[in-house]
């Protein structure tokens, strides 16, 4: 384990700055311009382990005026690629005016700083995404049409790439984004940091009190509160489908293919295999739909470690088929039947009940943070639970020639409810 460097930030949603090294994160501050002077940074959207996001304005371009808005995708040296599959796969997929829930690439180039050489991806501006819901502290949950209908879109998208050929290979909520109103894109610099408040930003320190290199910015920035977009009614009811950098032709499987699907929507044969497939791809979307639709995660323990999450699969959905049931390290807090020993920290709600309990645990809120939210103690009635559970456990059967397709999944009941 590499030694601290760096005064912890104060700010909790932000890149590790021990990454600011060779092969990691470029160094961005607001103001900073690439691309000779295309690119303008004016805020910061978001990161991941592989990439910063920000918000910056395309001086090329001209939209009512001003140079439109548009979100870049700084990626880690080590994570630049120039053939990569999110520049590639998109643009083999096919579209349609009817039919345009994938975020396309409009432009890309690279840039050279201390840390290595850098691709930065450039989208069309676009709003948070679903995952962002669930971290609201009060237990906040789309209204249950709407829900239903980001679902039926994402189900959709997930269609049409199956279709393609493709496997996307992470699709969960953190991939799908809220499409932005017009007048959004229409913005002037200042409305943006009116609408979206300024930027806070904290000092980079050394632990040992010397003075940084080059490698690291002066400063992070934290990024722009995902609820501001709800709060205000910035967004449309309608989401676009982005990140296909774990994607691939389903008849050309990559060898050195490594899973980077966050833990808890890892399917058990990716967990335990390493495999991938259009079967994987469903079992993502079903942890997806069931997030969607109940404003939490189905797996997502308070201390997100993957035997943890392993557990609490095992204790809602039952036990493992053979031969992964006997490489499962907690398999001890099990009878040989799959069922939880009795008082065990391995009792685990069942998908049923846990649609049981959404709306008995809602914070009473000053604010109904927006239109898109359902309002709280809204429980869901018994009709809707069955179906659910119904197209839930077909999705999440655990062997992958078990589970339902996606052409199935798209013509589920559940959706028209």
């Amino acid at each position: 384990m590499l030694k601290r460097r760096f005064v912890p930030c104060i700010f909790d949603e932000v890149e590790n700055v021990e990454d600011y090294q060779p092969g990691g994160f470029h160094p961005m501050r607001i103001g900073d311009k690439f691309d000779n002077g295309r690119y303008r940074i004016l805020h910061k959207l978001g990161n991941g382990g592989s990439s910063t996001i920000w918000l910056a304005r395309d001086e090329h371009s001209s939209e009512s005026g001003l140079g439109k808005l548009v979100t870049i995708k700084a990626l880690r040296a080590d994570a630049s690629k120039i053939n990569s599959p999110e520049l590639v796969v998109p643009t083999l997929m096919p579209s349609s005016e009817s039919f345009d829930f994938y975020r396309k690439v409009e432009d890309n180039f690279v840039a050279k700083g201390p840390n290595g050489t850098h691709m930065f991806i450039v989208y069309a501006f676009a709003g948070p995404s679903v995952r962002a819901i669930s971290k609201f502290p009060e237990n906040r949950r789309l209204r249950a049409d709407l829900a239903r209908k980001i679902a039926a879109q994402a189900s959709s998208a997930l269609q049409r790439i199956h279709h393609a050929g493709f496997i996307h290979g992470d699709f969960t909520t953190s991939n799908f984004l809220f499409r932005l109103t017009d007048d959004v894109h229409k913005w002037s610099d200042d409305e943006v940091y009116y609408q979206l408040e300024s930027p806070e930003t904290d000092a980079v320190q050394m632990l040992n009190g010397q003075s940084i290199g080059p490698q690291v910015p002066s400063e992070v920035t934290e990024a722009v509160d995902p609820f501001i977009f709800f709060e205000n009614d910035l967004l449309q009811e309608s989401v676009v489908v982005v990140d296909f950098g774990q994607s691939y032709a389903a008849s050309e499987p990559p060898k050195d293919y490594k899973p980077r699907t966050m833990m808890n929507y890892m399917s058990p044969e990716t967990r335990f295999e390493g495999r991938v497939g259009p079967e994987s791809d469903v079992w993502t979307l079903g942890c997806a739909i069931f997030e969607i639709r109940a404003g939490f995660p189905l797996f997502d323990p308070f201390f997100p470690s993957d035997a943890v999450i392993l557990t609490r699969i095992v204790g809602t959905l039952g036990r493992l088929p053979d031969p992964w049931w006997h490489v499962f390290k907690n398999r001890h807090l099990f009878e040989e039947d799959g069922r939880p020993k009795t008082n065990g920290i391995a009792v685990t709600p069942s998908i049923r009940e846990l649609l049981q309990s959404v709306g008995t645990r809602d914070e009473i809120l000053d604010s109904d943070g927006g239109s898109m939210f359902e309002q709280t103690e809204t429980r869901i009635d018994r009709t809707e639970v069955d179906l659910l559970v119904d197209l839930l456990e077909k999705m999440l059967r655990y062997r992958p020639e078990d589970r339902v397709g996606v052409d199935e999944v798209v013509n589920h009941p559940w959706f028209q409810v």
